[in-house]
């Protein structure tokens, strides 16, 4: 009896006190002319102001600097610019993850992101991720590239952006966590582990720097700045159509991004 009280006890914690990653928006929006105007992510100039900030209408856009020592000063503007618009829905970089509020700090564990999501749990604001379903962004790129490099990058990107924030005391711990990703039906069979990872990496990037030193606060070695480009020109894309559809339903839109989404996707937002 008591593990049945302990098991429904878990499961309405999980249900109403913890934080689930914010779920993808329902309905997949459909393209939108604005797209055309998006600057390709190879043309895309690291000289801008930090954090990149803009409102255009009833759209806000945050592009956030993504490096520690700015937090404070973001998480002021943040506040200030949410204040302004009083959004109806946010939109917020990444999956972000489990959280225990009051025994977790949401920007301590999801940076800007973290901290735009406690905003809308506070104001009773609907949130959803900004980011593509992950089993049709890994479809995409494996039409365009090879199975095991795709495999490699889908597995790998997030410890790369972790890395700006400090190395995890194991790095194969760290990735083991995103193993999953290379399950994928269009990509199945070609990471199932560490050492895959490892056998991979000599391969095609031997002399250079380890995977466990690499951060995408670089340039990427080899093929994997190509997919990096491939990968956020087609985020950028969704991230329009989102914008594009929840704006004119007459949504006011808080946008939570890297400062660099936020510099390419201006021109569609005019």
């Amino acid at each position: 009896m008591s593990l049945l009280v302990a098991a429904s006890t878990l499961a309405l914690l999980t249900f109403t006190y913890f934080w689930r990653s914010p779920a993808y928006y329902p309905q997949p929006p459909a393209t939108s002319p604005a797209e055309a105007r998006i600057i390709p992510r190879s043309q895309y100039s690291e000289e801008h102001r930090r954090p990149y900030t803009y409102r255009h209408g009833n759209v806000v856009v945050f592009g956030a600097e993504h490096k520690p020592a700015s937090v404070d000063r973001q998480l002021r503007q943040i506040d200030e610019m949410w204040r302004e618009l009083r959004p109806t829905v946010a939109l917020v970089e990444g999956r972000l993850g489990f959280l225990a509020p009051g025994f977790m700090d949401p920007v301590e564990h999801y940076g800007e992101s973290g901290h735009v999501y406690a905003l809308a749990k506070k104001d009773d604001v609907q949130a959803y991720t900004w980011e593509q379903p992950l089993d049709e962004h890994i479809a995409y790129l494996a039409r365009v590239h090879a199975k095991d490099r795709v495999a490699l990058f889908m597995v790998l990107r997030p410890y790369f952006s972790k890395l700006r924030f400090g190395k995890p005391e194991s790095p194969e711990a760290f990735v083991e966590e995103f193993l999953g990703r290379a399950d994928h039906p269009a990509i199945r069979g070609e990471i199932n582990s560490v050492a895959d990872i490892d056998r991979i990496w000599r391969r095609d990037f031997a002399g250079g720097k380890d995977w466990r030193d690499v951060s995408d606060e670089t340039v990427l070695p080899g093929y994997l700045e190509r997919l990096t480009e491939d990968s956020n020109d087609q985020r950028n894309r969704y991230l329009v159509r989102l914008v594009s559809h929840l704006s004119a339903q007459g949504e006011r839109v808080f946008v939570i991004c890297g400062s660099s989404h936020a510099v390419v996707i201006e021109p569609a937002l005019m």
